[in-house]
């Protein structure tokens, strides 16, 4: 097994991109005690290692469609869709802005109108429980109904207003939807075992 010199270059290449300059990339390699040649031999042997674990182990990995579609139907109730709530919402930078621009909504007035009347921006948002948004904001956004606005809530420097648009209820995801999460998960799977396997095999010789 061989690796190609070009891939070593690539990576070599790669690695300085991450400095500003050749001479800043030397002198981080000065600070650890390394040369380039270190680098180039450590790339080696990482990139050998590959091939060999490709060769022994992931080549060998084959997964059927029967495999994907038996760990669909024995685990329907991983592939159930979150709830999804779809909101407008206006940013506003001070605390007098927030109140007026509520007071408008409360009349009610339209939301892009008023958005428009205090020449603020509006954009959309989508949220499941428990992703990235901060809590607070995922609590406000849960508390509201279809068409309701929340009071403005100040997130470090800035008050956000909420309107709640749309409530996308949990579904069944059907096996077309999942069936490449699942074949990347059965091979992941499956090859963390080989290689187990292949290691054991390794430390008996």
């Amino acid at each position: 097994l061989d690796v190609e010199p070009n891939r070593i270059k690539a990576k070599i290449n790669e690695i300085r991109s991450r400095y500003q300059s050749d001479t800043e990339f030397q002198k981080a390699l000065s600070q650890q005690g390394l040369t380039q040649a270190d680098i180039e031999l450590k790339l080696t042997e990482q990139l050998l290692m590959y091939n060999i674990i490709e060769l022994k182990v992931k080549s060998k990995i084959v997964i059927n469609p029967a495999e994907v579609t038996d760990f669909y139907q024995k685990n329907l109730g991983k592939f159930i869709t979150s709830e999804e709530r779809q909101a407008t919402l206006i940013t506003i930078e001070t605390q007098k802005l927030a109140d007026d621009v509520y007071s408008d909504l409360k009349r009610p007035l339209d939301f892009d109108s008023v958005a428009k009347k205090y020449s603020l921006s509006t954009s959309k948002l989508s949220a499941q429980r428990n992703k990235e948004l901060k809590k607070d904001i995922e609590e406000t956004i849960f508390k509201l109904n279809i068409q309701e606005i929340s009071p403005p809530i100040k997130i470090n420097d800035s008050f956000y207003i909420f309107r709640l648009d749309n409530i996308v209820v949990p579904r069944q995801e059907n096996l077309s939807e999942v069936q490449e999460r699942i074949y990347a998960f059965l091979f992941e799977t499956k090859m963390q075992e080989g290689l187990a396997n292949w290691l054991d095999e390794l430390k008996k010789k």
